[in-house]
């Protein structure tokens, strides 16, 4: 490729709008256009990057056993209301949706386990077609409240999905396994270090999930992880050990305590501490968190419990609100008026015995201790032993793991670290095949739900997650594997006809062997080529330059190593720092 053809226009100063690196970078050089909030035009390069991203993903995942095929982007309400899922998607605003001049409403695709159940239930009809995974790479749509960061968080992207059936448990866990093995592979192909997590299942749903987070500073996501024992979970589904209480001089079981003033943990503790009783902690103290979840069903009044010196973990508390009132779609806290007619008093004073619809206790309460807990009465709080209040309310773990706590089974302390999630991998089972009918004929003769797992690849996220992992002051530091391009020769004088031949007989000759090369025979200074390309981030430089009369070109990596190399040499060296490069990232 000649660079006159490509219209290389690049920036010399960040983008007002941009936060991070690779919104910076992809912008300033000329890969990326904002064309509206959260939609982005792709350039010449970053749409070769992602080709290449969609390759390797692609063999990997056919690799697995995965059959690629293409599914509409529109789709049918109808579909979705069979799994259950339209009321939900249309409650939180995830789904963009659009209407036909029939009247007929459709959902622009934000994932597709509707679409390919559907198409599975009248494909299979018995065992002996099982396991089959379909798998494609096309266009999501996600109607995101706050669009930034570039691709980070869009609107419409690039997404690798598969979907597999099976007859059994066992054979979901087998295909799961390559997929999670599949997914490394793909990651340190391109270049990216990469992790994986257990994670929540979120809105897909599921027995069971696991993140691939890429390491970056920037990421959005927090990963609790010990390095020793390898437990590694995003903090939404992270657990840990906590320490029991220290022992204090706790009155009797429900002696009024009055706390005048004192709303917050931090201010009972101080009031108390100086009223009689000095060796109390945070941590004997109880929490509440006043919440009302909203269903397809409608609202639900929701009361929280935690030990005083932790924080509620809302996507933990959410899932197992939703196992009493069923999904629930989102959080909010309670207003005044809520609070006052939960508890009968004003905020900052409630506690167990109050009127909730769902009532959930933290599983790490020890239900014989006395805590401190608010008396649903206005400047008051009491000595309240939780046993006396568990048997209609939920235990489940809803603490909020943080850096520094024990890891689960008492390995050591967990270490906080930043990812962008990447992929994710889901264990289904039959909440879509049972909801829509997909059955299959097993060995016995009888009709079953297919068991399903799913799989998802942010392919156009992964560019800029390299770009994250990979760059330096002057730009970007494309691995080999998907850099728009391996090489770009750089002749410093266009109007140099020496310069030129040498440097159009070495594109030429590379292009033979099959390395994609770029001539930069534009017309201009050799500094701002320079630039340019550092900024681009082509991983090989070959300079025509004022060593050609020594018979020299100048060859570098984008790393900055390499030197002067004999023009006669200069085709093997180059083909061979583009297959070594590309061989060390195949492993």
């Amino acid at each position: 490729m000649r660079a006159r053809t490509l219209n290389i226009v690049t920036l010399r100063e960040d983008p007002a709008d941009a936060e991070i690196v690779s919104h910076k970078l992809l912008t300033r050089a000329g890969y990326l256009h904002k064309s509206g909030a959260g939609l982005y035009l792709y350039g010449h390069f970053l749409k070769r990057v992602v080709d290449k991203i969609s390759r390797i993903v692609a063999e990997e995942i056919a690799g697995a056993g995965g059959v690629e095929v293409t599914m509409p982007i529109m789709q049918e309400r109808s579909l979705w209301e069979r799994s259950g899922r339209w009321a939900g998607f249309q409650a939180t605003r995830t789904m963009l949706t659009v209407t036909d001049r029939g009247g007929q409403e459709f959902g622009l695709s934000p994932t597709a386990e509707e679409v390919v159940t559907d198409y599975a239930s009248n494909q299979i009809t018995s065992y002996k077609q099982l396991p089959v995974c379909y798998f494609q790479q096309h266009t999501k749509f996600r109607d995101e409240i706050r669009p930034r960061f570039g691709l980070m968080r869009v609107k419409e992207f690039i997404m690798m999905d598969a979907y597999s059936f099976h007859g059994s448990e066992q054979s979901l866990d087998d295909t799961y396994q390559a997929m999670r093995q599949a997914y490394t592979t793909a990651f340190r192909r391109c270049g990216l270090e990469a992790f994986a997590v257990e994670a929540d299942t979120g809105a897909i749903g599921g027995s069971s999930s696991h993140e691939f987070m890429i390491a970056a500073d920037v990421g959005e996501d927090a990963i609790l992880f010990h390095p020793d024992s390898g437990y590694a979970a995003n903090v939404e589904r992270a657990e840990c050990a906590i320490p029991a209480a220290p022992a204090w001089s706790a009155p009797a079981a429900g002696t009024a305590l009055p706390t005048p003033g004192a709303k917050t943990i931090d201010e009972v503790v101080t009031y108390l501490q100086a009223n009689g009783y000095p060796d109390l902690t945070s941590a004997n103290t109880l929490k509440a968190v006043l919440l009302v979840a909203e269903t397809v069903d409608g609202d639900r009044t929701v009361a929280a419990f935690v030990r005083g010196d932790r924080e509620v973990n809302e996507i933990k508390l959410s899932n197992a609100v939703s196992q009493r009132v069923g999904e629930v779609l989102q959080l909010r806290a309670m207003d005044e008026a809520a609070v006052r007619a939960a508890t009968g008093c004003a905020p900052g004073f409630a506690g167990p015995g109050l009127n909730a619809d769902v009532v959930v206790f933290d599983a790490v309460l020890d239900a014989e201790a006395l805590v401190v807990a608010g008396a649903n009465q206005d400047d008051t709080h009491a000595a309240v032993s939780i046993a006396a209040h568990l048997a209609d309310a939920v235990q489940a773990d809803i603490t909020l793991a943080v850096a520094g706590d024990v890891a689960p089974a008492g390995s050591g302390e967990l270490v906080e670290r930043r990812g962008i999630e990447a992929g994710h991998i889901f264990k289904l089972g039959t909440k879509y095949s049972a909801a829509m009918g997909a059955e299959f004929t097993g060995e016995d003769g009888k009709r079953h739900p297919l068991t399903m797992g799913c799989y998802g690849i942010g392919t156009s996220r992964l560019a800029a997650a390299a770009v994250e992992q990979h760059n330096d002051k002057n730009g970007i530091v494309w691995p080999m594997s998907i850099a728009p391009y391996q090489v770009v020769v750089v002749p410093t004088r266009a109007d140099d006809e020496n310069l030129m031949g040498v440097a159009q007989q070495l594109y030429t000759e590379l292009k033979a062997q099959g390395i994609e090369v770029i001539l930069d025979d534009r017309d201009a200074k050799p500094g701002v080529k320079f630039k340019d390309w550092d900024l681009i981030g082509i991983p090989v430089k070959v300079v025509a330059g004022r060593g050609v009369a020594d018979g020299n070109l100048e060859i570098k990596t984008r790393q900055g190593e390499g030197g002067d190399v004999a023009i006669s040499d200069a085709v093997t060296h180059v083909v061979g720092l583009v297959r070594d490069a590309m061989a060390a990232l195949r492993g």
